[in-house]
């Protein structure tokens, strides 16, 4: 086997599954862990580092027939995949998958995902390939899950329009087949890191926290515009923005580093779980500027902390959250300016149960039963 492959075994009762992760990192890596944590089953986790997404999705299935070869040919009962696997070209370089149903979660998806550095521009470049990896992977696989129902909508209204541009050979009906055979569940958080930690009482300015991608699609410049208004109108607060980034993030973030220097409390990525929790109980609101969200795992783990949510009033957060959280476009800055100039209301409401729904703890049913619908469908 490959050196870069982890192979990893979970449980010891129910049935044998195989997990197949080819970008095992963030919440990628977080699901995989806690679906073999809180689903009984002899768990088989084969995965490959979180990197290069692109090579990942086109390559992923050529080198796993390769390298693990003995892995895939085991007498599974089911596989469950994300995403970022081509299904549909694993299980023909691999036959003896043909046998295994398998569930596809889609944390995300390539027929709505922006070219790189598009996301401003109505999304419109796509890649094509991955578009049409992803389109098959659906058709492969026996159930299909959505992170949200907006996900799902939007994935099958992508699918019907990428068809019908299609120049001939179009697949009948298959984006009606997918629906049928697809729903939506959260991503689940997992509270357990939080390992006992409580929001201690605060006074003081009020603390906001940014914690997604450092990426163009999560629009950091719109959140810096607002705390630089703020600060313009000689509003006090403190910020923490965390969120991993690449190796060149956007250059608003160190212009934003250097004006906004004695609000910051915190700066960077938090590779430590715990750590990260602590932030999240720090912080008395959580914000996000995504222009796209499929369901915004760093937020419901901030509201799960107590944080208050400010999110757009649109993509998936109106399902998620309700309408007095949600503030409309070009609307972030006095939203947020009433909260800072008033923070104590914002600290005496318990924002927790919003996120309560979104645990492993609430969700563990949903996701066993829909991994023994997948294997009695064979």
């Amino acid at each position: 086997m490959g050196q870069d492959l982890l192979l990893q075994d979970v449980g010891f009762e129910g049935p044998r599954l195989l997990f197949v992760e080819p970008y095992l990192t963030a919440s990628h890596a977080a699901f995989a862990q806690g679906l073999m944590h809180y689903v009984p089953a002899r768990w088989t986790l084969l995965g490959l580092p979180g990197r290069h997404w692109r090579w990942r999705m086109r390559g992923a299935a050529a080198y796993l027939a390769d390298q693990a070869a003995e892995v895939l040919a085991r007498p599974w009962e089911a596989l469950v995949c994300s995403d970022m696997l081509g299904l549909a070209e694993l299980r023909g370089l691999a036959p003896s998958l043909a046998a295994a149903p398998a569930l596809v979660v889609f944390h995300e998806n390539q027929l709505a995902y922006p070219a790189q550095g598009q996301a401003d521009q109505r999304m419109q470049e796509r890649d094509l390939y991955l578009a049409l990896s992803n389109l098959t992977t659906a058709q492969a696989a026996k159930r299909v899950v959505f992170n949200s129902g907006f996900h799902r909508h939007q994935f099958l209204g992508a699918a019907r329009e990428l068809l019908g541009r299609l120049p001939d050979m179009r697949p009948s009906g298959l984006a009606s087949a997918i629906a049928a055979k697809s729903s939506a569940l959260p991503m689940p958080i997992d509270p357990s890191e939080a390992g006992g930690l409580t929001r201690e009482p605060r006074t003081g300015p009020l603390r906001i926290l940014w914690n997604h991608r450092w990426a163009q699609d999560k629009a950091p410049e719109r959140f810096f515009e607002a705390l630089a208004a703020l600060a313009a109108q000689g509003l006090e607060f403190q910020v923490a923005v965390l969120g991993p980034a690449p190796a060149k993030p956007p250059a608003v973030f160190a212009a934003a580093r250097k004006s906004l220097a004695k609000h910051i409390v915190q700066w960077g990525h938090v590779s430590d779980r715990k750590e990260y929790w602590k932030q999240l109980f720090w912080a008395d609101v959580v914000v996000s500027t995504a222009l796209q969200e499929y369901f915004g795992l760093s937020v419901a783990e901030a509201v799960w902390a107590g944080c208050r949510p400010l999110v757009p009033k649109a993509l998936v957060y109106p399902e998620l959250y309700p309408e007095r959280f949600c503030y409309p476009p070009g609307e972030l800055t006095p939203a947020l300016m009433g909260l800072a100039q008033r923070p104590e209301p914002v600290r005496r409401q318990d924002h927790r149960p919003l996120a309560r729904g979104f645990t492993w703890q609430s969700q563990a049913p949903a996701w066993q039963s829909i991994i023994q619908q997948t294997i009695k469908e064979a």
